[in-house]
């Protein structure tokens, strides 16, 4: 429909430092002696653990620029410093990782070794662990002042892309006054501080003027949660807000062009079959579902053309994947639908409008098969532990799987092993599970990458997942604000340097 700049992976960063053009935007309450304004920044998710980052709220404070991680990721993918300046695999199970001189949490005291061995400690001791240490077990010391040893269990070649998760940010001794929930209100390393997160509603950030980085150039942020779609488009037309996260596909040509960014993402939308559902742990009957989905436009329709449709649990960005071999599936049941239809619940989160409208459309097609479907749709937040423990026969879900850890085996692990951390297909095959923990100890990427497509074809074979569409974000934008992150990885949007040009 013309509604939105595609960009490339390899364009982000100019896209997303876009300037535009002329009126005005920012409340100015704040940091006005200075001629700086705070940001408005309408969030689509409302918090699941009070900003825990052992939970998805990781996501949100890292993106506000509170949090910081050890490494980070490259548009490419590729570590690059953060808090780290360096590090070196001194052995296939220890790491040596050298740490920023002179950075301070925002409670004042120093980052040295001691906290930051403390804050990884803290990670790896978390039940259920984060999602970014799935499969993998580690240890971690102080080495004298500035550098902190690590020490995996068994060789991981991907410990560093691990660090970049933002579950494992680096926060400050107070924060684990409660070492099941950390809080990040003050006891983060980046340029915004949150200095008060007022339950589900909103949160206040200050600017962080001893940044390590350089002095922040706004005010602050007003960080509201705003789950209904609709009302984040409107307030950003209204000039009540000057960044929207996660526009609907339908209000895209209401915002206009010039206002909104899209971008491919590793990001797919998918129905997990829960596989120890009395109907679905039936791999005909999980072909029954699949099949009755063929053929269904969802990008061209719901999402207007601002998605791609799925090849797989992998997108485009993930180029590697592109020549996979086709899935094969099993036989579907030919059962008679005059008699009693198979009951199943479908559930889905309202974070995402789209989601909603999916599940109307499959609950449509699968009642037709010969299923009894009743939907559940709740916020995010009210769902997650419900998705986890199975509660569901279905669940439509929008999954990033390069948010973690932007390695493919790691993000099947979580989701697809045994013991995985995000598993709501509940699926657990332990061949899979062999054939996954082996290609975690391979170092080279191609091999690594093979893996990871030969076991999506497993997954797709045994329907324990029905990939719908890659998604794209879709933020919206106030004129003059300029600077925002260029990451396909869905992790940084507002930097030191987010600022307005007017």
């Amino acid at each position: 429909m013309g509604h939105a700049r595609v960009l490339k992976t390899t364009a982000l960063a100019a896209a997303f430092a876009l300037s535009l053009a002329a009126c005005g935007g920012g409340s100015d309450e704040a940091g006005a002696a200075e001629g700086k304004k705070t940001l408005r920044y309408a969030y689509a998710f409302t918090p699941v653990a009070g900003l825990s980052p052992y939970s998805d709220d990781a996501v949100t404070s890292y993106g506000v620029g509170a949090t910081e991680t050890l490494v980070k990721l490259d548009p490419s993918g590729t570590p690059e410093p953060s808090l780290a300046t360096g590090w070196e695999q001194l052995d296939l199970t220890t790491w040596q990782i050298t740490l920023r001189e002179g950075v301070k949490f925002q409670d004042g005291t120093p980052m040295t070794a001691e906290a930051v061995a403390a804050s990884l400690t803290h990670a790896a001791e978390a039940k259920p662990a984060p999602r970014a240490l799935s499969g993998t077990a580690l240890t971690v010391s102080a080495e004298g002042e500035n550098a902190i040893k690590v020490v995996t269990k068994t060789p991981d070649p991907v410990l560093i892309q691990r660090l970049t998760s933002p579950e494992l940010a680096i926060l400050a001794q107070k924060a684990y006054a409660d070492p099941a929930l950390p809080s990040v209100v003050g006891t983060g390393t980046g340029p915004y501080t949150i200095t008060k997160l007022n339950g589900t509603s909103s949160a206040d950030l200050s600017a962080n003027t001893g940044y390590w980085g350089g002095e922040p150039a706004l005010a602050g942020i007003e960080l509201s949660f705003v789950a209904d779609g609709d009302q984040r488009a409107s307030a950003l037309r209204a000039g009540q807000s000057d960044l929207a996260q996660a526009l609907p596909a339908d209000q895209l040509e209401q915002v206009g062009a010039d206002n909104v960014v899209a971008v491919p993402l590793p990001r797919t939308v998918s129905i997990h079959l829960t596989q120890d559902s009395p109907v679905m742990a039936n791999p005909a009957a999980r072909e029954v579902a699949r099949e009755a989905l063929e053929g269904l436009d969802l990008a061209g329709t719901i999402y207007a053309g601002a998605a791609d449709p799925a090849q797989g649990l992998f997108s485009s960005v993930s180029t590697w994947a592109q020549d996979r071999p086709a899935a094969t599936y099993p036989a579907p049941l030919d059962w008679d639908t005059s008699e009693t239809p198979r009951q199943i619940t479908l559930a889905t989160f309202s974070d995402r409008p789209e989601l909603t409208e999916i599940a109307t459309v499959v609950a449509d097609r699968w009642r037709k098969a010969g299923f009894d479907v009743k939907t559940v749709i709740q916020e995010y937040n009210q769902m997650e532990s419900d998705y986890l423990e199975g509660t569901y026969d279905a669940v439509i879900m929008s999954r990033s799987y390069g948010q973690d850890t932007a390695d493919p085996i790691s993000y099947l692990q979580a989701d697809f092993g045994c013991q995985g951390g995000y598993n709501i297909s509940r699926y657990c095959d332990e061949d899979l599970d062999t054939a996954l923990a082996q290609a975690a100890e391979e170092s080279d990427v191609d091999a690594r990458n093979q893996a990871a497509v030969t076991a999506e074809h497993e997954l797709l074979s045994q329907v324990a997942v029905i990939p719908l569409i890659h998604d794209r974000t879709q933020f919206g934008i106030a004129d003059g604000l300029t600077d925002l992150a260029g990451d396909p990885w869905e992790r940084a949007v507002v930097t030191a340097q987010t600022t307005f040009s007017n």
